[in-house]
């Protein structure tokens, strides 16, 4: 294992992470550092867990036969699992000896997947905030937070810091807390009782994100937090949590559309 001064420009990203870097590696070198400690480790291991827990779990959890359409369950299943697909991918495969080009393609790839989670993820959360307004009103919301969700995928693909990769989704987020305040409204939908997951599942992402951008704790504690309790270690467990959330609101919000009438 490196320290941080004998890493390529591309992936001295955080100055107060010493030590515990892989060398430049092969495919197979990737595969192999599976099967020792460094300090992007607990990184893979906190999506890829997740991965399979998702895919053989979740589908089950859905209330497929008490709803009408399967779409927005599919839509919640694929944005819950996406984001840890295309983070598992880019944090194993990171140190691929294919240079900066390459690494970009798997940043890339990460983003794709958050935005997936950001966009057909919420879409359950969205539908349900305006499932009781009229018809046109309601197209328009949705189609309005489409169209911000496009141009958050065209900036977050674009984006080159890592304050950047996180505002392109502001507008999004900001549409999604509006729709939450609607939801105290008398015009608001969705199943009461979901509410405050409905505001984790946000909350807890954004926290996550800030603390990862302000490398906290090792700003404070340089060299100390290497292999694990770093500020990527802790935001990859926070997300997490916010899919939970995500989960919680989507299948009360299901059932409460199957069973209301506005």
């Amino acid at each position: 294992l490196l320290h941080f001064r004998d890493m390529p420009p591309h992936l001295q990203f955080n100055p107060y992470i010493f030590t515990g870097y892989r060398p430049l590696l092969t495919f197979w070198g990737s595969i192999n550092s599976l099967f020792y400690l460094h300090n992007e480790t607990i990184n893979i291991l906190t999506h890829g867990i997740p991965i399979v827990y998702i895919l053989v779990t979740v589908p089950g959890l859905m209330p497929w036969d008490q709803i009408e359409s399967h779409f927005l369950p599919w839509c919640h299943i694929i944005g819950a699992v996406s984001p840890w697909i295309g983070s598992f991918v880019y944090h194993l495969f990171m140190n691929l000896e294919r240079g900066e080009v390459v690494y970009y393609k798997l940043l890339q790839l990460d983003m794709l997947g958050i935005w997936i989670s950001q966009s057909f993820g919420a879409l359950p959360m969205v539908y349900a905030s305006v499932f009781c307004l009229p018809w046109a009103c309601r197209w328009l919301i949705l189609s309005s937070y489409c169209l911000l969700s496009i141009w958050g995928l065209y900036k977050a693909l674009t984006a080159w810091s890592p304050w950047e990769r996180r505002l392109c989704f502001l507008l999004p987020f900001v549409m999604r807390a509006v729709l939450c305040g609607l939801r105290y409204s008398p015009l608001g939908g969705g199943d009461p009782a979901s509410l405050v997951h409905v505001i984790l599942q946000d909350a807890v992402s954004a926290l996550g994100g800030a603390i990862g951008a302000m490398h906290i704790p090792e700003k404070w504690f340089p060299g100390t937090v290497d292999m694990y309790l770093n500020s990527h270690n802790i935001m990859h467990v926070l997300v997490v949590m916010a899919v939970y959330s995500m989960h919680q609101a989507t299948v009360r919000d299901l059932l409460w559309m199957a069973n209301v009438d506005c």
